[in-house]
């Protein structure tokens, strides 16, 4: 992230006095006002880049209309502090990394776009902080050490997106391919080539339905063990090598799901010689991948009765233990209440949606805070099989709704590292007369 510090005093002396640089007061009925954006941050840049403190100084940052329509851009550094814009509503704010490739190492493209926000005659707009996520396809190539020392030097995987983008992979090639990403869904096709102990080979696999955000891992390696082994006649056939071929598709907002489709390498000759496939388990939603552990809570998982619902009472435990067979990737958590809307939590320096595991600086330490509510975030989640999460702090919040029987809503979504996800819910109501 980075911010934009200017002087509070310096901006309400150019409002009063009317001095900005680039504005002089408008002799038309609707005039003009002031727009002051703070930040541009980055959601789960370490997921993306290996390294802290991503550089935003480049990104190009542009100011349009109700219509869309450009009306001016600069970069992040040359943005001026205040911006003087007609007076008009439904204004945005794009931002971008850089003008994408088709294709390109180690570039990854970043986009984000604001809320709608109004200009006002003589009043100066903040937007705050605009976010930016992964907005095209990253992609993996990985071999198998096995499979690398039988490689030539003439293998290579080709990675074509869209018909347009193309890079090759060498075996030695480390860094990771960025591919534009079409609106709706991509195209990528990976094709393995190359001479193996002699004997070429060629594996293409096509992959649909890409998204923009995306981690494609793909790793080719060896089926059927350790091959300089001699089969039961002795010999070392080098043309029976089979190749397998797996992908995990990576979100890089924390939903993992593995493709184990096993590609063999079908060469003249030795189509039938595949082995009967196993089929893969589903993963998803199913309840025995996750468990939750509850005192006096009821939620939707072990309570199915509707009426029974948690009243909000200060000094009551309202806590829940989620076990995960597998280690967590995220939990996020929704607010559904009439009195706690987005507006009541901002002002009180809260969201109605959060990810424990991807929070902004400021709204962790309000919710890690062991005085506050002391919620587990980061690394106290992901990773972890066991998570106690409470909700007993919020409670005095419920309660201070002055409507009585207001209903509140808690969802609890998370997801483990092999796909699985699952939603509970938490209902309480306050006010009980």
């Amino acid at each position: 992230m980075k911010l934009k510090i200017f002087s509070t005093l310096a901006i309400a002396t150019c409002l009063l006095s009317s001095c900005h640089d680039n504005w002089t007061p408008s002799d038309e009925a609707d005039g003009v006002g002031q727009l002051r954006m703070e930040a541009i941050d980055i959601t789960n840049a370490e997921t993306v880049i290996s390294r802290a403190g991503y550089d935003v100084s480049d990104f190009i940052v542009t100011v349009n209309d109700a219509e869309g329509k450009s009306l001016q851009q600069w970069t992040f550094a040359q943005m001026p502090e205040i911006v003087t814009l007609p007076v008009g509503d439904n204004y945005t704010i794009d931002v971008i990394s850089h003008k994408q490739q088709k294709a390109a190492w180690d570039a990854p493209f970043f986009k984000g776009t604001s809320e709608k926000f109004n200009i006002a005659k003589n009043r100066l707009t903040t937007v705050g902080t605009v976010t930016c996520k992964l907005s095209n396809i990253k992609v993996s190539i990985r071999f198998s050490d096995e499979l690398k020392s039988l490689m030539s030097d003439d293998c290579k995987v080709t990675v074509l997106a869209n018909d347009e983008g193309r890079l090759e992979f060498t075996k030695d090639e480390t860094r990771c391919g960025y591919f534009e990403a079409l609106s709706g869904s991509s195209t990528l096709i990976a094709t393995f080539s190359g001479t193996i102990r002699g004997n070429y080979e060629e594996i293409r696999k096509v992959y649909t339905d890409v998204e923009a955000g995306q981690h494609r891992i793909i790793t080719y390696s060896i089926k059927g063990g350790d091959p300089t082994i001699p089969d039961e006649t002795g010999n070392i056939e080098t043309g029976d090598i089979t190749i397998d071929m797996s992908t995990i598709d990576e979100s890089i907002e924390g939903n993992v799901s593995v493709d184990e489709d096993l590609i063999d390498g079908e060469r003249p000759g030795h189509e039938g010689d595949k082995e009967p496939e196993t089929p893969t388990p589903p993963v998803g939603g199913d309840d025995k991948y996750f468990d939750f552990e509850t005192s006096m809570l009821y939620t939707d998982v072990n309570d199915k009765d509707p009426d029974k619902i948690n009243e909000a009472v200060d000094g009551n435990d309202y806590s829940i233990g989620i076990k995960s067979e597998f280690p967590l990737t995220y939990l996020k958590v929704k607010i559904e209440s009439d009195y706690l809307t987005e507006e009541f939590l901002q002002s009180v320096e809260l969201t109605s949606e959060f990810d424990l595991t991807n929070l902004s600086p400021e709204l962790k330490a309000k919710l890690s805070d062991p005085d506050g509510f002391n919620f587990p975030v980061d690394d106290k989640v992901k990773g972890q099989t066991y998570v106690m999460f409470n909700l007993t702090p919020f409670i005095p919040l419920l309660n201070i709704s002055p409507t009585p029987n207001d209903i509140h809503k808690f969802y609890l979504s998370m997801a483990d590292e092999k796909g699985n996800e699952k939603t509970i819910v938490l209902t309480f109501i306050s006010g009980v007369e």
